[in-house]
Parts: structure tokens; C-alpha cells; sequence
């Protein structure tokens, strides 16, 4: 029995004076060789991801938080400089924002937070870009002026028996605008708030996620602008105006004046530089953009408390905005899948493209 207790007792210091520590010290990471993101780790940690030296600091300024010291109040400051902000440029502009207003109103909340050479550095890249997808949509149709009319109308016929944009506009529209006709048209003109709002947003919360948002988006764009010039295709009120859809008009029918233009700030704008695609229904980027925001938010919260949440509430933002397309004579329905499945492609090839690099998640 005494040799059995002495088994199990700490062996005591050979020198009576040398201390002897109670418990073993577990390594630390800053002791080990091994720099992060290997072995197939690719996505960086939440909180504080860059605690391993140098190599590390510098990455966080490149993928991390344009401001990682953010307290409340400065917070909730530049969250009320935004909604100021955005809400003068919709009051002068509408909501059809185009992307060098929409910079500078983002400027300022980002001036708040005292990180405003970081988004011009970021954004103003991107903003450029947008406008080059833009341009580059009005030459698709400045080289194929005439578009297809029957394959998409055909194919809405096949599917559903009739063409749901003319059911719609039979069941809801008679003529003049009702009381849901400025929501649903409101819900429409989001398509030019949302992504850049939620590419703020995501800037805000880490850097590498709004590269990612950025580059799945400009991939989308670009891949619609292609397609418009290889398959230009008339939109609903295209083909009523032609007389393959009697009766039905894109709505509205007599639109307001443009808040802009009664403001005099119309002139101020690179918009007036881009020639204009009257057409662009397939694939429908109405669909498309509201998709991949959609999607982009439901893999960020996929693993945490937060999914059904991004499921649920985060879907009513492009069936909204697909019933609004449609209704209004804008796009098909086909229009509108195909728009779904460049969404889901562009999401997809990003990702395959930033696990291969290895990129910050």
C-alpha cells in the first residue's frame, strides 16, 4: 500500500532549494512555429483572429475590421450619419441611386468612424467598376439593338399556362395607380439600395467580407452584360408594345417626374455619361442582385443562432422584389430563374476561387 501511494505522489526537486511549479504550463500560441491558415484552414476566427505577430498585423489591416477599437457610441453615431445621409440622397436622387452618389453618401458615415482613406481605398475601386458593368451594358445593346421576344415569352407560356405578368397586370392594374402600385414600385427601385448597403455593412463587420461580397457581385454583373450582348431579350412591355401581349404596359404608365431633375441635380452625375440598355431582361439582375444577398447572408449566419432568421426574413426580400419585376412587366419568370442561377454561380465559383487562394474568409 506505501509503494502504491508513493505511484502516485509529484516526484519532489532533486536540488531542496530549486522550485518545483504545481501544474504544467499548456503552450502558447506565440510558441509554436506554425503560422496560421494551414492545413486547409482558410477562414480566419471570430474576435480577435490576428493575435500571432507581425505577419498577422498586417493582415488584419488588409482582411480585418477597418476599425477594430469600434465602441458603441461611435457606432451608433455613424449608424445615424448613414440613415441621415442615405435619406438626403434618396430625397434628392430617388432611390435609383446611382454608384458615385451612393459613394459619397457612404463617405459619411465612414468619416465618423475616422476610416474615410480606407473606404475610398476600398470602394471607390469598386464603385468603378460598377459603372464600367454599366457602360458596358448599354454598348451590349448599342451592338444588338434588337432583341428576342419570343423564346422567354414562350417558355412563360410552357410553364405556367399564361404569362404571369399579363395575369398580374389583369388582376391589379386597371388603369390608374392603387394604393400598393408606389410600395410595389418602391420595392423595385431597392434594387439599387440593397447590395451597396449591405456592402457597406459587411465592410464595417471585416474588410475580407465585403472583398468577397464585391467580387461575387462585379462576377454577376459582368456575366449579365455578356449575356445581354450574346442574347439581347425584350421584357414583357417589350412584347405588349409590340402587340405579342396586347394590353399589357410597364408600369407606371405615366411616371412621376424624377425627384432629381425637379432638384436640379440631375447634371451631377457619371450617369449621364452611360448609354442606357432599355432592355437587359435576361438574365434579370432585379432577381439576381436580391438572390445573392440573400444567399451571401445566409451562408455568413448559417452556423450560428441567427440561420432561420436569415432563411425566413431574408427570403421575403427577393420574392418581394421578383413579384415586383413581374408585375410591373419587367421581366418573366424565366427571367427571373435565370437570374437565380447566375446568382447561385457567381456565389459558388467566388467561393471555389477564395478556398483555392486560400483568401480570408
Amino acid at each position: 500500500m506505501e509503494s502504491a501511494k508513493n505511484d502516485y505522489e509529484a516526484l519532489r526537486a532533486v536540488d531542496p532549494g530549486a522550485a518545483v511549479e504545481s501544474r504544467a504550463v499548456a503552450p502558447q500560441p506565440g510558441d509554436l512555429g506554425v503560422p496560421p491558415l494551414v492545413g486547409g484552414e482558410w477562414s480566419l476566427p471570430e474576435g480577435k483572429p490576428y493575435e500571432y505577430g507581425e505577419g498577422d498585423r498586417e493582415a488584419a489591416e488588409k482582411w480585418g475590421p477597418p476599425r477594430e477599437d469600434l465602441d458603441r457610441r461611435t457606432a451608433l453615431l455613424a449608424s445615424a450619419g448613414l440613415i441621415l445621409a442615405l435619406g438626403i440622397a434618396v430625397w434628392l436622387f430617388g432611390l435609383g441611386l446611382t454608384p458615385d452618389r451612393y459613394l459619397l453618401a457612404l463617405l459619411v458615415p465612414a468619416l465618423m468612424l475616422r476610416r474615410g482613406r480606407r473606404y475610398l481605398l476600398d470602394f471607390v475601386p469598386f464603385a468603378a467598376l460598377l459603372v464600367i458593368y454599366a457602360q458596358s451594358r448599354g454598348i451590349a445593346h448599342l451592338l444588338r439593338p434588337h432583341p428576342y421576344y419570343l423564346p422567354q415569352l414562350n417558355a412563360d407560356e410552357f410553364l405556367f399556362g399564361a404569362v404571369p405578368s399579363e395575369s398580374l397586370q389583369h388582376w391589379l392594374w386597371n388603369g390608374t395607380q392603387q394604393w400598393y402600385d408606389p410600395v410595389v414600385l418602391a420595392v423595385m427601385r431597392l434594387h439599387f439600395i440593397v447590395p451597396p448597403l449591405l456592402a457597406f455593412v459587411l465592410w464595417i463587420k471585416r474588410r475580407a467580407l465585403f472583398y468577397r461580397f464585391a467580387a461575387t457581385m462585379l462576377v454577376l454583373s459582368f456575366a449579365g452584360a455578356l449575356t445581354f450582348l450574346l442574347f439581347p431579350s425584350a421584357p414583357p412591355w417589350a412584347a405588349g408594345e409590340k402587340g405579342l401581349l396586347p394590353g399589357l404596359i410597364r408600369i407606371p404608365h405615366n411616371p412621376a417626374p424624377d425627384p432629381s431633375g425637379a432638384h436640379g441635380y440631375h447634371a451631377i452625375s457619371v450617369s449621364r455619361l452611360i448609354d442606357p440598355n432599355p432592355y437587359a431582361a435576361i438574365p434579370s439582375l432585379h432577381a439576381g442582385y436580391a438572390f445573392l444577398c440573400f444567399l451571401f447572408v445566409v451562408t455568413i449566419a448559417w452556423k450560428t443562432r441567427w440561420r432561420w432568421w436569415a432563411l425566413g426574413i431574408g427570403a421575403i426580400y427577393p420574392l418581394a422584389q421578383s413579384f415586383a419585376v413581374v408585375y410591373t412587366g419587367n421581366h418573366y419568370v424565366v427571367d427571373l430563374m435565370i437570374g437565380y442561377l447566375y446568382a447561385a454561380t457567381a456565389l459558388a465559383a467566388v467561393w471555389w476561387f477564395w478556398r483555392r487562394r486560400r483568401l480570408p474568409a
